[in-house]
């Protein structure tokens, strides 16, 4: 269990100088401890030494690539680590997740967007005291989401309020993205087709239908009880702040 008043300490791995002393100003101006490092032996070497609550992670890296650095690390200690990079395939994104990676962001990345994933991650790894720091960085305000479900900021994982996650497709990313805009709201069949790039006129309803249950299975499988819900008449409905799954029509 961290200390109340001990800050959070993140280690970055970026090969690109400039980038990386962006990140490492703007972590510092957070109020968070920052050590940078250009590959993945040099962050070892100062692991070794002393360890890191959140590792900030690119998979571009000379030599040993992202990937292979979060597998590693991730056998060896409880770091949260959040992949930071240019590789936005859906490939690239579910290797990294189910490689030991917490969070996946695509540059160009907003700095602030950086601070509050941070803030997010803190959260439910239970860095108690420190996740605030993110979040008062971002806007002032400390906000209580452990009881809650999330998207990652951008959007491609979705997460229970026990901190377990699934990757997204990214026809699953536009549907609970609609979902979460209008989140205890029932939403239309039309609107989400249109979310999802179709001609509500000509869209085959049975492709959404479809995706519903891809998404429920995926969530099963993962131990995941999704709080979504079909409204008869409607479309569908999705409770963020529900702690168990809602019963489905």
């Amino acid at each position: 269990m961290q200390a109340a008043n001990k800050r959070l300490e993140i280690c970055v791995v970026e090969d690109e100088a400039d980038f990386r002393e962006e990140i490492v100003e703007a972590l510092r101006e957070a109020g968070f401890g920052v050590r940078d490092f250009p590959g993945s032996r040099e962050l070892y070497a100062a692991l070794l030494a002393a360890p890191c609550d959140i590792l900030i992670l690119d998979v571009g890296l000379p030599g040993e690539d992202g990937f292979s650095v979060a597998e590693r690390l991730r056998g060896l200690g409880s770091m949260g680590i959040i992949m930071l990079t240019a590789r936005g395939q859906t490939e690239d994104r579910v290797r990294a997740l189910l490689g030991g990676a917490d969070m996946y962001l695509v540059k160009p990345v907003d700095l602030r967007e950086l601070v509050a994933s941070i803030g997010s991650l803190a959260r439910r790894l239970h860095l108690n005291g420190l996740a605030g720091v993110a979040e008062g960085a971002v806007d002032g305000r400390a906000q209580d989401n452990s009881r809650s479900w999330s998207l990652s900021p951008d959007g491609w994982t979705l997460f229970d309020p026990e901190g377990s996650s699934i990757p997204l497709t990214a026809q699953e990313r536009g549907f609970l993205r609609c979902l979460w805009a209008r989140a205890g709201e029932a939403v239309s069949r039309e609107d989400l087709a249109v979310a999802l790039g179709g001609d509500p006129y000509e869209y085959d309803f049975h492709r959404l239908d479809t995706l519903v249950s891809r998404l429920r299975r995926k969530a099963t499988g993962a131990g995941m009880a999704l709080p979504l819900r079909a409204v008869r008449g409607t479309g569908y409905l999705f409770i963020p702040r529900s702690e168990r799954g809602v019963e489905r029509d």
